[in-house]
């Protein structure tokens, strides 16, 4: 008589602490989770006489292009993109500041291809950009477990309540044998 109770008591109580770590993490939080604090994607580069600094930003890819010597913005260049095989049109929207039209980068490496011409003389430039969000920051960001999700100790302490009434069922089988 003994073992019946005990293994519907087992299997209640298994089925109870599962439900409760699932009804717990929904809304349930224990403080802020923690956040990255990420400055636009960045990456530079000097290019005979100028530097070139690639921003990603807004949905936009940015260029800055100055003189390498004294900083001074470089105005009136012809400046085109290509980010990831995709060209882009960049427009001059500030003395030394090129923006192009909305695009969309995939999270983590994107090869940009930089080509400006000044006074009749080009120079290129692939550039590595690396955005948020691709697999290097996944692993290196803290993840938060989902609203739905059932924490690792309730699913163990399950676990155990499972073995520990299949266990009880099996050893009565076997005292009746």
């Amino acid at each position: 008589m003994l073992m019946p109770r005990f293994l519907g008591h087992a299997v209640t109580g298994a089925v109870l602490l599962a439900a409760s770590a699932a009804w717990a993490g929904d809304g349930h939080n224990h403080g802020a989770a923690q956040r990255a604090i990420v400055v636009s994607p960045r990456a530079e580069v000097r290019l005979g006489g100028q530097e070139v600094v690639v921003t990603y930003g807004d949905g936009k890819l940015l260029v800055f292009l100055q003189r390498y010597v004294d900083g001074q913005p470089t105005v009136g260049a012809e400046v085109s993109a290509t980010a990831d095989f995709l060209p882009l049109d960049v427009q001059e929207i500030a003395p030394g500041i090129y923006a192009s039209e909305p695009t969309e980068l995939a999270g983590g490496r994107n090869e940009i291809e930089i080509a400006y011409t000044i006074d009749g003389r080009t120079e290129t430039a692939a550039i590595p950009l690396t955005i948020p969000g691709g697999s290097a920051v996944a692993r290196a960001a803290p993840t938060s477990a989902s609203a739905g999700s059932v924490p690792s100790l309730a699913l163990a302490l399950a676990a155990a309540c499972i073995f520990i009434a299949v266990n009880a069922v099996l050893m009565r089988r076997v005292r009746q044998a």
